[in-house]
């Protein structure tokens, strides 16, 4: 974990410990908080689960892309590959000779 994540984590701690003691400490009574508390889960609970599916269609839509970028590379790469085998039918030598390493001076 790095200084930044770190700093997050120690952030969120204290966020989270400062709105506790605020809470023991408010003007209510324990029913009243504890109902308060109930709706900050409750909606806690249902923002995680909104960002949970924002992700899941960001995952999707990312590795949908990936698909097709990769299914890009790989047609360049076989057309490359049957431009080179073309040449190679057509002129054996002239590709061997190309292929040839060049003297070290």
């Amino acid at each position: 974990m790095d200084n930044r994540d770190s700093s997050l984590v120690a952030f969120l701690f204290g966020a989270i410990v400062g709105a506790a003691v605020a809470l023991l400490y408010a003007p209510k009574t324990g029913k009243e908080t504890r109902a308060h508390l109930k709706r900050i889960t409750e909606d806690f609970v249902e923002d995680a689960g909104e960002k949970g599916m924002e992700f899941r269609e960001k995952g999707k839509k990312f590795v949908e892309e990936g698909k097709t970028r990769v299914s890009e590379i790989v047609e360049k790469g076989k057309n490359r590959y049957s431009k080179i085998f073309k040449k190679q039918e057509e002129n054996p030598i002239k590709i061997e000779e190309e292929k040839e390493e060049p003297e070290i001076l």
